[in-house]
């Protein structure tokens, strides 16, 4: 019986009055970054479109309808609106991120101030939105028997076809072989090869190849060490947590030495056992390349590597490794936090107290904080690592946050290095030696050079001089777009801002007064390589830093070439204070002790501390006793008094102590809410509104103990851009949370006259 048209009309009505649709519904955050348009929209599904969460779409969007992309977050079968416009074209395949994932990217979007896309391009290739590909070359292979081609080429070659034998003769000793190899051996062409495939001799595939970021062939396989002790207790409690499924965080605490690294590889073998995956974290591209040699020497191609200096086809072709379970492990820099994996069984984060595992750009997060939310998450287990943690970690050892465990011995049972403190003022006034290496240090080096040992320097600092200044009027130069000293390189002769990369030529006369007496001052890694090389005229010098590293593999090759015993000298900056692992050093000089002490920041004994520490105990790895130099201006401050002796527990009760009485962190979270526009008066102006927001808040909650400004940034204007700051100590950030993300929405509203962004425990105070 035909149902009549009015009484369809009414259930259609009705449906729609209680939020039902015949068609499934899709939820879609659209891709952008702006927070007004930040949500979830409504679309209908058309029928026979097999549209999947984590999948990218294409829909009308706007009065104008037009086309705008944006990934299905959920499928429903309900809308509360009436009129659903409809998706207009699914773009993948299948989900390019897991639901897991899309629920990590709303919760990265809500702590740390962000849109949703924003959060989501944190776990997807780069290069995706732009068209990276799969690679694929074209193979040839026999399309007939070999008997058959064979006689066929011989006539091909005593006629007119001579290029086509040729090319089906190779094929007869080569198949498949690549179109590219059989035009290249064979002299001929596409046209030919076409000919072949007409004939019925040959056919053409694609075959898919991987952009690899490392020569597996090139590490020598190796097996698992015999754990002392103190590894063993580790280990053991890691594979029974990794094995129960159950969620922990750890802290290990392990002198420069004590064979970390073994346990990593240990607890991760038994994750592959299992049939789990693990994610390896190093703090820099420099220690890549070492924990890449080790990881994959024990795992062959089960590893995965993601981090900046691949190419995008490279971390396009890693991350779909992982996604598509070819791999069990990834390692990598931060980045590599957000690895597409499955069913996890250890996160870990070695150097866990390097601020490398900070963003310093939206979205502004810590790797530790989202490795802590995705092992939760997946029941993994998160191990943190480092000879020197953060005070923040122990502090939350200590309170039974996290669980601890220590190892305080070194793994072939060696003393720690013994260190030597070199007085500066002394070398300068009572020995009259104006080199940057004091005598003591040029002794050390002469010894190490005369048996065949190696050494690391240490210079906190690139270039080859710090600022250029005039004697007469004191003029420093500057870089036009930003407030900071210009640094002299010499191998390009040119002065180079090292915040917006701008280059400016070396004055001859002062810009200021018209002096000539404009000096350089200060002294860089290219000076230091210059003054060894003209002091051990035979030594052989290797010089790592930002300058020597920035090609793609420059890392790998400058630390090969010192494994290889191509160089006696290893000098450099942060990157060789940590995770290098070379037996033959035996000596270490920390060229200016003075540098990290001296910075406006709550944690700079904290960081000096770790960093004296950690690029000591790069000396006496292997068989013979290390010793290190440290040279210094304050030679009887406490932290490098404890670096000498490599006493963290003492560091730490000294330096907890005085956050307490000044309530820093561990006790407060510090905000910092930063502003920046072409015009200074603009920025100023909106900082004074946000400063009254602020004061209202604070009298409603006690929830902000301490603010600071608006005043202008320490580094007040970088591209040239001015910055305006505020900085706020808080007891809770789930209080204020609100009120942070309304600020942030109402900085959206200035149309790009201000930028507004809002760091929570900031790494990087300028």
């Amino acid at each position: 019986m035909a149902v009549p048209l009015t009484f369809l009309v009414l259930i259609l009505r009705t449906n729609i009055q209680a939020g039902i649709y015949l068609k499934m519904i899709a939820k879609v955050i659209l891709n952008n970054r702006e927070h007004n348009i930040d949500q979830c929209f409504d679309y209908a599904i058309p029928d026979g479109m097999n549209a999947l969460p984590g999948m990218r779409v294409s829909v009308p969007f706007g009065f104008g309808n037009r086309y705008s992309r944006g990934i299905i977050v959920g499928i429903s079968e309900k809308s509360e609106f009436e009129n659903l416009k409809e998706i207009s074209k699914i773009i993948d395949k299948e989900p390019l991120c897991s639901e897991e994932i899309l629920k990590l990217c709303l919760w990265i979007k809500e702590k740390y101030f962000c849109s949703f896309y924003q959060a989501l391009r944190l776990f997807l290739p780069p290069g995706i939105e732009s068209g990276v590909k799969e690679k694929n070359i074209r193979m040839v292979r026999l399309a007939s028997s070999k008997e058959e081609a064979l006689a066929a080429a011989k006539k091909m070659l005593s006629g007119r076809a001579q290029i086509q034998g040729n090319m089906l003769k190779i094929l007869c000793e080569n198949s498949p072989v690549s179109s590219f190899e059989l035009m290249r051996l064979s002299g001929g062409n596409s046209a030919a090869l076409s000919a072949l495939c007409k004939k019925g001799f040959a056919e053409i595939s694609d075959k898919r190849v991987y952009r690899e970021a490392y020569n597996s062939d090139k590490y020598a396989r190796s097996g698992g060490c015999t754990p002392t002790g103190e590894q063993k207790v580790v280990i053991d409690h890691l594979i029974n947590r990794i094995s129960s499924g159950r969620h922990e965080k750890i802290l290990l605490r392990g002198v420069t030495g004590s064979g970390k690294t073994e346990v990593f590889l240990q607890a991760i073998e038994h994750c592959i056992n299992i049939g789990k995956t693990a994610i390896m974290l190093v703090p820099e591209i420099s220690l890549t390349p070492q924990m890449v040699k080790r990881f994959v020497s024990r795992f062959g191609e089960m590893v995965a590597v993601i981090h900046s200096g691949l190419s995008k086809g490279e971390r396009f072709d890693h991350c779909n490794k992982i996604k598509n379970g070819e791999v069990s492990v990834v390692v990598g820099a931060r980045s590599a936090v957000f690895a597409p994996f499955e069913n996890i069984g250890i996160i870990i984060l070695d150097e866990e107290h390097e601020s490398s595992y900070k963003s310093d750009t939206t979205p502004r997060y810590h790797a530790r904080d989202v490795a802590a939310k995705r092992a939760e998450d997946c029941g993994a287990v998160l191990l943190l690592a480092s000879a020197t943690p953060s005070l923040t970690s122990y502090y939350k050892a200590e309170i039974g946050e996290y669980k601890l465990f220590e190892m305080l011995e070194r793994y072939n049972k060696m003393e720690m290095p013994a260190v030597k403190i070199v007085d500066m003022r002394g070398e300068l006034f009572n020995n009259k030696n104006f080199s940057p290496l004091s005598l003591t240090l040029q002794r050390e080096i002469d010894k190490n050079l005369q048996n065949k040992s190696k050494t690391i320097l240490f210079l906190n600092r690139r270039g080859y001089s710090t600022f250029v200044s005039c004697r007469e009027c004191g003029y420093v130069m500057e870089c036009d777009d930003c407030s900071v000293s210009m640094t002299y390189h010499k191998n390009i002769n040119q002065m180079v801002c090292h915040y917006c990369g701008g280059l400016a030529p070396v004055p001859e006369f002062c810009p200021e007064c018209g002096s000539k007496h404009i000096k350089f001052f200060g002294t860089g890694t290219q000076k230091i390589e210059e003054a060894i090389t003209k002091r051990f005229p035979s030594a052989r010098v290797l010089r790592m830093d930002t300058d020597t590293t920035s090609h793609k593999g420059g890392h790998e090759e400058i630390l090969d070439a010192f494994a290889r015993g191509e160089a006696d000298i290893l000098v450099g900056t942060q990157m060789v204070t940590k995770g290098l692992d070379f037996p033959d050093v035996t000596l270490v000089g920390v060229l200016a002790a003075d540098t990290s002490l001296c910075m406006d920041d709550f944690r700079a004994s904290e960081r000096s501390f770790s960093l004296l520490t950690q690029v000591c105990g790069r000396a006496g790895r292997g068989d013979i006793p290390g010793r290190a130099v440290i040279q210094t201006y304050q030679p009887f401050n406490s932290t490098i008094k404890y670096a000498k002796n490599h006493d963290y527990i003492n560091f730490y009760n000294s330096e907890i102590t005085n956050r307490k009485r000044l309530n820093y962190p561990p006790f407060c979270d510090i905000i910092s809410i930063m502003a920046s526009g072409e015009t200074e008066d603009c920025v100023e102006a909106f900082m004074n509104d946000i400063k009254a927001e602020l004061d209202r808040f604070m009298k409603s909650s006690g929830c902000i103990t301490s603010m600071i400004g608006p005043m202008p940034a320490p580094l007040a204007k970088i591209k040239n851009q001015f910055r305006y700051r505020i900085l706020l100590k808080v007891s809770s950030l789930d209080e204020i949370h609100p009120l942070l993300a309304l600020l942030i929405k109402n900085g959206e509203a200035q149309n790009g006259k201000v930028f507004l962004s809002i760091d929570t425990n900031p790494t990087n105070m300028f």
